[in-house]
């Protein structure tokens, strides 16, 4: 039988479940949109099986399986994470998945969690995480449109991450545009991604883009000098740490070998690149 006392316990855990529960809010896939335009980085959680993100995700998204997902929080917050506030936005393979996703947060602790009604709610296309530069939606230095066609048909884009206040990143500059012109009929892109040509919001900034011209043409890089995506910007800028860096990609935009921190004379890096290619056949 249940004392007075067991009964108030009750009642108590049962308002707090029930707070936790009201914290997180639904929402739909317009909503979505408008939180991941609206800030260059986004807490949005894919808790579904990591082959099933694998095979295509939300743009942005990180991908935390819904059994891992409480003790790998419990871990951030362990380490100190302290922004309870933060915005949270979550998703699973089913409605049933999000909302145990959204109780699992809120129950954490987290005030501001965001659910959408499963991956089937959400209306635009989706992106395999692991293709860097496979929605290519951009623009280059020039202002000019850029897309997936700037890659599609090549067997090795090599992406070198720059800035206009890099030294280093200039001296190489002139090796690489020999490259591009030497390499180009065999099916080698290079693509020059700038680090610090847009503002806050993604938008160009003219004068920094205007200084990136001068540099390419000065140095005679005259291979594609893009600017980042949010999608670039989340999935590539972010993990940076110094410039230049430089990765490769196939045609579909999918990296291939290594990372490369620093710069090299085009000797080098047509060592580097004949090797990948010699491996990727």
């Amino acid at each position: 039988m249940i004392n007075k006392w067991m009964a108030v316990v009750l009642i108590l855990l049962l308002t707090v479940m029930l707070s936790a529960a009201a914290m997180a809010e639904e929402i739909t896939a317009d909503e979505l949109c408008e939180a991941i335009d609206g800030s260059l980085y986004i807490n949005l959680f894919d808790v579904r099986p990591a082959e099933e993100y694998e095979a295509g995700a939300v743009p942005g998204a990180d991908n935390i399986p819904l059994e891992e997902l409480k003790s790998t929080i419990q871990g951030i917050l362990e380490r100190g994470y302290s922004a309870m506030d933060a915005d949270i936005y979550l998703y699973g393979g089913t409605a049933e998945d999000s909302a145990a996703a959204a109780e699992i947060m809120t129950g954490l602790g987290f005030t501001n969690v965001h659910y959408l009604l499963g991956i089937e709610a959400w209306t635009e296309a989706l992106v395999r995480p692991d293709l860097l530069l496979g929605d290519l939606k951009t623009v280059d230095i020039y202002g000019n449109d850029i897309d997936s066609r700037l890659i599609a048909d090549k067997k090795l884009v090599m992406v070198n991450i720059w800035a206009t206040y890099c030294g280093p990143c200039i001296d190489e500059m002139q090796g690489l545009g020999e490259l591009y012109r030497e390499l180009q009929d065999q099916g080698i892109m290079i693509v020059g991604l700038l680090s610090d040509c847009s503002n806050a919001d993604l938008s160009v900034n003219e004068k920094q883009a205007e200084s990136a011209r001068n540099i390419a043409e000065r140095t005679k890089a005259d291979y594609p000098h893009i600017l980042p995506s949010r999608i670039i910007y989340r999935n590539v800028l972010t993990q940076i740490q110094v410039v230049p860096t430089t990765f490769f990609v196939d045609g579909s935009g999918q990296m291939v070998g290594q990372v490369y921190v620093g710069s090299r004379d085009a000797s080098a890096w047509r060592e580097i690149i004949l090797n990948i290619l010699g491996k990727t056949k």
